[in-house]
């Protein structure tokens, strides 16, 4: 199954909380220092990465801590690559220490271009 957009791009948007105990704060420096570089490190499948905590109450609302925007080359690809490349341990090893696993919703998105 693919998930490309109609210009080729695979998006995809991640929603999660953290486990009980763990700040946000936390997230944002393992995300900034671990997960942005070393996933950005596979430019021929991760071509965009980028993180965001939710604020104030909102972030109650969304049921969601942090928000991830990520375009790949294809979405499979990614994730045998996550899934195997060891260089990303440190990667699934710091999200599975941080993460609620029971939070964590993704959807992929298609851009609204000019014109339609």
């Amino acid at each position: 199954m693919t998930h490309h957009a109609p210009d080729g791009r695979t998006l995809v948007v991640n929603m999660f909380r953290m486990r009980p105990g763990i700040s946000p704060g936390r997230f944002a420096e393992f995300s900034a220092t671990i997960d942005q570089p070393l996933c950005l490190a596979h430019p021929d499948v991760v071509r965009r990465f980028d993180a965001y905590r939710v604020g104030g109450a909102a972030a109650a609302e969304l049921g969601a801590d942090i928000v991830e925007v990520m375009e790949v080359s294809d979405w499979e690809t990614w994730v045998r690559v996550r899934d195997n490349d060891p260089s990303l341990r440190p990667v699934m090893s710091g999200f599975d220490e941080l993460v609620d696993p029971t939070s964590v919703r993704s959807s992929f998105v298609v851009p609204i271009l000019g014109g339609q």
